[in-house]
């Protein structure tokens, strides 16, 4: 019989939809996705929430409505916010080691410098959702990944943090629990999404995650194994819809629909478009039939494809880490599957494009970031079961504990 503890569940809350995954564990090794569902988001609105009743009803169709597919229960998911909650900030810090003399760097000297660092970049009204370690310099001459075990007078600790508004992010895991759910954690979706997207060799060799989300494209940055950099593009799908509802004519969830069936990105799509038999499309309304010219639906999307291709381009090659990009750009969001668009950017940035893809899914890239969630959450649950159920390794820490002491005040 398997236990309830094996099924991990995340929950996307995004501007234009609440996407739900659950996720069944047998091993590290052996993650099976059992089922998504995607709901349209109500009761929130400009990254907050507007209604909470209304959000909570969404939250708990779309959770039990994954967990209905597969006869599954699950009590807590692992919550993940869009970019337009977020805002990305680097700090640093120092700590003296030793008054006089050098010590050897323990991990609880890490731990202290990286609290300092974290104290120094949060505001009183923020809260950290990821800190990334960037490096860290001992004696303000070595720099290192690790410094544990090293000899030095003093640390200093570089982070990128990843911050959300205090009562903004706490409305939201309200709504959660207002479904009756518990939250588990909470992390950016676009970090779980890359969990999905590529591998750790990628990131160890330098890659790109663009994630397209409604409102916002969040452009990742990984450089040996760590999220290096993170920029925030203000251009989303809904800028799409947007578009043709405002050059067409159209009610916004009309375009939506148009978007999603008839838009395409390529550069010569509007041209070939007008050489199709009868250059039209048909759009029922009411009690008759709306004719639209192809080329119209492609001109209106391609303006603001112009636009996504100049915000990328100035981000991916205005980043430090630019030159360190091995393995190219990897895409993941709704907007992303637009037809053409992974070519242009590719021409654009003169650098290979690829789809995100997850095991058992086509559109995996519509769902990374809630395939992610859950991903994230049994990995977490793994190292906490590691570090309470493992005897060597208690016995090993209280050994380490003594030793920092003994370097602390011997």
């Amino acid at each position: 019989m398997i236990k309830r503890t094996a099924y991990f569940c995340g929950l996307d809350i995004g501007v234009h939809g609440v996407k739900a995954s659950l996720v069944h564990a047998r091993d590290k090794q052996n993650l099976d996705l059992l089922g998504v569902f995607e709901a349209r988001s109500t009761g929130f609105k400009d990254a907050s929430v507007s209604d909470l009743s209304e959000l909570a009803d969404c939250v708990s169709r779309a959770v039990n409505s994954v967990c209905r597919k597969c006869a599954v229960k699950v009590q807590a998911v692992h919550l993940g916010i869009s970019s337009e909650c977020v805002d990305a900030r680097r700090s640093s810090a120092v700590v003296p080691l030793i008054d006089a003399g050098t010590k050897v760097i323990s991990r609880g000297d890490i731990n202290k410098v990286d609290h300092q660092a974290r104290l120094l970049g949060t505001g009183l009204e923020e809260e950290i959702i990821h800190d990334f370690p960037q490096m860290y310099k001992v004696d303000d001459v070595n720099a290192a990944v690790n410094p544990t075990g090293l000899y030095g007078r003093k640390l200093e600790s570089s982070l990128l943090l990843l911050l959300a508004n205090s009562n903004r992010l706490r409305n939201v895991v309200k709504s959660v629990h207002q479904a009756g759910l518990e939250v588990a954690q909470v992390s950016l979706s676009s970090v779980a999404a890359s969990g999905v997207a590529f591998d750790a060799d990628l990131k160890n060799q330098g890659c790109v995650l663009v994630d397209i989300g409604a409102g916002m494209t969040s452009v990742l940055f990984f450089k040996d194994g760590v999220l290096g950099d993170i920029q925030f593009v203000p251009w989303g799908g809904q800028y799409l819809t947007q578009s043709l509802a405002e050059r067409l004519g159209l009610a916004v969830d009309l375009a939506e629909d148009i978007k999603k069936t008839h838009a395409v990105a390529f550069a010569h799509a509007a041209k070939e478009a007008a050489a199709v038999s009868g250059g039209e499309i048909l759009i029922k309304r009411e009690k008759d039939y709306l004719p639209i010219r192809r080329a119209a639906v492609c001109e209106a999307v391609n303006w603001e494809v112009e636009n996504l291709l100049t915000h990328l381009e100035t981000v991916v090659k205005g980043s430090p880490l630019f030159h360190g990009i091995n393995k190219g750009v990897v895409m993941v969001g709704g907007a992303s599957l637009l037809p053409g668009l992974m070519e242009r950017i590719e021409t654009r940035l003169n650098m290979p494009v690829t789809m995100g893809a997850a095991k058992g899914l086509n559109n995996a890239a519509l769902f990374a970031g809630a395939i992610g969630l859950a991903q994230m959450s049994y990995v977490k649950k793994a190292r906490e079961r590691i570090d309470l159920k493992t005897p060597g390794d208690l016995k090993n820490k209280v050994v380490e504990r003594v030793r920092e002491l003994c370097q602390e005040y011997f």
